[in-house]
């Protein structure tokens, strides 16, 4: 019983991850429409870092989630 409530919370966790990453995509897309500065450049390059890390946490947040409803 513990199991299965630790791998839900693991799965609501994805999918919390997956959207962050989604939602940060969303907001490069308006970030890159404003004039070309190197403030502008600093910030793509650091979201383009967190949508990958939010992804790879994402991943493996669900894959132990499945892992523990077997």
């Amino acid at each position: 019983m513990k199991t299965k409530i630790i791998a839900v919370i693991l799965l609501v966790l994805a999918l919390a991850c997956a959207l962050a990453a989604v939602m940060t995509a969303i907001n490069l897309g308006f970030i890159m429409t404003r004039p070309d500065s190197i403030s502008v450049a600093n910030t793509v390059i650091g979201q383009f870092v967190v949508i990958v890390a939010a992804l790879v946490l994402a991943k493996w947040l669900y894959e132990a989630g499945r892992a523990r409803l077997r």
